[in-house]
């Protein structure tokens, strides 16, 4: 495989998260490429780093959540306006009582259409990790 198609499975990859399959191919273009091996460096380091960080307990500055609630005290409530309609919600409704079974079909024609995408998407996607690993 090419670097542009492993470079999006090294975050993963470092972080254990790959399926084994994944993670061998993964595995094999990184012994052989510099570049994707000094990237997986990087990002060691990176996990590494956040590792520390969130090691580390630091407390808050004393008197800061005093602070925030002096400042959010002095400033008035904000309003919030509802969205405006471009219509009235009388014919809104009559709209809808009117055309109840149009909606009802065209929603069940987007659920039909959803669910062959999604059975496309999962055969696409099931044919891709059957297929063997080529450099």
């Amino acid at each position: 495989m090419r670097c542009h198609q492993i470079r999006p499975y090294l975050p993963g990859f470092v972080g254990g998260d790959l399926r084994q399959d994944t993670a061998d191919i993964v595995a094999g273009h990184i012994a052989t490429c510099t570049s994707c091996t000094a990237e997986i460096a990087s990002l060691e380091r990176v996990r590494t780093g956040l590792a520390l960080v969130a090691a580390r307990e630091v407390a808050p500055p004393a008197g800061l959540l005093d602070r925030i609630l002096e400042r959010t005290a002095d400033q008035p409530a904000r309003r919030v306006l509802a969205p405006v309609l471009p219509f009235a919600v009388d014919d809104l409704a009559r709209l809808v009582s009117d055309h109840r079974d149009t909606i009802a079909s065209a929603a069940g024609v987007a659920v039909v259409a959803a669910g062959a995408a999604y059975a496309l998407w999962r055969a696409v996607r099931g044919s891709r990790s059957a297929e063997p690993a080529t450099s």
